[in-house]
């Protein structure tokens, strides 16, 4: 393996619990709502105008946008609202609108062009009818840890929450016209990429950096990036990064959703310093884990949650509701209290999924679906609750990503 290979496996200790988000955002045709591929031209004029923060993904028919390394779930209220604004108005400006989804509830996925990039191509070769339907919307939420050991500690206590995780962000339940009868059909379609999914099982970061080295070195990976597991190390960043969400319905569903990964992340950390042998995890709750995800994926919070391997079993709803009360006296000392409240309570959360549904069938059209997809994050965003005049406090300065 080169020097290069090697320095990606430096693990870049990250202030402590610092947090970072990611948000693919749908171009859509003004007219009739289907994506368009206006991802090069919005990004043209991004680089015009000096708007850090944005980028291409996949898809033209898809963009991102990210907040810096801030502090605290306020910080990165303060970053994306004023950014999304800053998207949408130049989106518009090129007659596009934009819509927060996880998949697109009727566009053919293989009429849509893949973004011009070497790695894009690299991955459109290599993945061939896959890559050509990969037309899938994420949210992906970075926590900062101090070390690759402590890293793989916490993905090793986590996956057993990933289906929680799933099931409160599930928004993708239409694909290509049709109920899928899913309430995630992108974590289902995801299930298609190769080093998706739950991750496998690594004891400690030697482990992992042993199978880096054997993937990088052989050819199988080029970078990090090539990882597209539900949780993964970001050694580069200094991060763990969740990647099992769908993207949510609202930019303040994503900071509620953040706020409950990063006092999940906090609590954790707490429990491993107190228990450094739990660092090793527990290859039971891994394969449980495959079970409850795909319990997630079917169902949602009304899911099955299998919570011992003696088959004690609840409603993910259920277990979802007590992980967040239980998280709550967490969040509120870091101050992300504000944003996990509004998950509260679970049992009569209305999911994206279910928003997503209800539009449908109330209505009987696709295009009433999408104009209320549009008009939820146009009226957002023109909301002056969601500026950063609404009552939080001046946020200091945060690094860039």
């Amino acid at each position: 393996m080169d020097t290069a290979s090697r320095d990606l496996l430096l693990f870049a200790s990250s202030p402590a619990t610092s947090i970072g988000i990611e948000i693919e955002i749908q171009i859509l045709d003004r007219e009739t709502g289907d994506l368009v591929p206006g991802a090069v031209q919005i990004l043209k004029i991004c680089q015009q105008e000096s708007v850090d923060g944005v980028s291409s993904e996949f898809m033209q028919s898809m963009i991102e946008i990210k907040t810096g390394v801030c502090a605290n779930v306020s910080e990165l209220a303060h970053q994306i609202y004023p950014l999304a604004r800053r998207i949408r108005t130049i989106a518009t400006s090129l007659g596009y609108d934009l819509a927060l989804a996880g998949t697109h509830p009727f566009s053919r996925a293989n009429a849509n062009a893949i973004f011009p990039a070497e790695r894009y191509e690299r991955i459109r070769e290599r993945l061939g009818w896959v890559a050509a339907h990969d037309l899938i919307f994420g949210l992906h939420v970075h926590v900062g840890v101090p070390n690759g050991d402590v890293a793989i500690g916490l993905v090793n206590a986590l996956v057993q929450y990933l289906p929680h995780l799933l099931a409160l962000s599930s928004n993708s339940p239409f694909w290509q016209g049709v109920d899928t009868g899913l309430a995630s059909f992108r974590a289902a379609f995801y299930g298609l990429l190769p080093r998706s999914g739950v991750p496998p099982y690594f004891s400690k970061w030697k482990d992992f950096r042993s199978y880096m080295q054997v993937m990088l070195g052989s050819g199988a990976l080029q970078s990090l990036k090539d990882l597209y597991w539900d949780i993964r190390p970001r050694p580069d960043y200094g991060t763990i990064e969740f990647r099992i969400f769908d993207v949510a319905p609202t930019l303040s569903a994503a900071l509620s959703l953040a706020a409950l990964t990063r006092s999940l992340v906090i609590e954790t950390s707490r429990r491993l310093e107190q228990r450094p042998q739990l660092c090793r995890g527990d290859k039971r709750k891994q394969w449980m884990a495959l079970e409850n995800k795909w319990s997630a994926i079917r169902y949602g919070l009304q899911g099955t949650y299998l919570r011992t391997p003696s088959g004690k079993r609840r409603s993910i709803g259920h277990d979802t509701a007590e992980l967040v009360d239980r998280l709550v006296p967490v969040a509120r000392e870091s101050g992300d209290d504000r944003f996990l409240v509004q998950l509260q309570p679970v049992e009569k959360l209305e999911v994206g999924a279910d928003l997503q549904r209800r539009a449908y069938r109330e209505s009987g059209s696709w295009q009433v679906l999408m104009q209320s997809l549009r008009s939820r994050f146009a009226d957002e965003l023109a909301s002056p609750t969601s500026s950063t005049s609404s009552g939080l406090p001046p946020p200091p300065a945060c690094d860039a990503a």
